[in-house]
């Protein structure tokens, strides 16, 4: 009896401190029920079916990695993967190099493919340290270009709606956020609309559906986790510097 409660007790701490703790997991419950999926179901789908294999490993760099396993998920499957954050990231694997940094200090060039899971919309707002700075969306999709290799891929994930600001995060109308990646250095290749339902529930939407889709504050303290409406784009650079 008593080695069954220590597996328990074991089996509990595992679960908060790995799962709840270090990564975001998409479903969250409360007691056994689910309370509320978040965006991650249709985010991290998204990214794999964006990653091209060719029989080949990829060098990727996956920006703002913690609390997301797509980096160890990708170097297990034998990618070359490079990971970026303000903040820690605990996991080792042999095909992953981690780098507590800002990405405008990042210096390693050439990649295939450059991934931001939600991490774009916070860029500049100081919420995880950084100075506010409002021209620092600017300037970090200007070094993600340069970062990438000529013809490579970004892979991008963001909260999408009705416009809102505060000082955690960004929600983005549909037709902006393709006009502030594009400007001249990228081309759009394919962009997903989802918008979350009775809190359980996602599907893909039109532009016109999205776009009344409300990502503010009081929004999301009501749902719990997440936002209601993400878009999933993948843009391929325009070669000229």
């Amino acid at each position: 009896m008593l080695t069954k409660i220590r597996r328990n007790i074991a089996q509990l701490i595992y679960s908060e401190t790995t799962f709840a703790t270090h990564f975001n997991v998409p479903i969250k419950f409360d007691s056994n029920d689910v309370k509320a999926v978040n965006e991650r179901i249709v985010e991290i789908p998204f990214i794999f079916s964006a990653i091209e294999h060719d029989n080949k490993p990829n060098k990727i760099l996956d920006f703002g990695c913690a609390r997301s396993w797509i980096s160890l998920s990708l170097a297990s499957l034998g990618h070359e993967v490079y990971g970026i954050d303000l903040r820690d990231f605990p996991f080792q694997h042999q095909n992953f190099i981690f780098q507590k940094m800002n990405i405008l200090d990042f210096e390693i060039r050439n990649f295939d493919f450059i991934i931001s899971l939600s991490t774009l919309e916070h860029v500049g707002l100081g919420a995880y340290g950084e100075k506010y700075d409002q021209q620092a969306f600017a300037k970090v999709v200007n070094k993600i270009h340069w970062l990438i290799k000529p013809d490579g891929r970004f892979i991008l994930t963001l909260p999408v709606g009705m416009p809102s600001s505060d000082q955690f995060e960004k929600s983005f109308s549909p037709d902006e956020i393709i006009k502030l990646i594009v400007n001249g250095k990228f081309i759009l290749l394919k962009e997903n609309h989802y918008k979350r339902f009775d809190l359980k529930y996602w599907l893909p939407c039109s532009k016109k559906e999205i776009a009344q889709v409300s990502n503010d504050f009081q929004s999301r303290k009501k749902a719990g986790s997440g936002v209601n409406g993400v878009g999933c784009y993948i843009f391929k650079k325009i070669n000229a510097e």
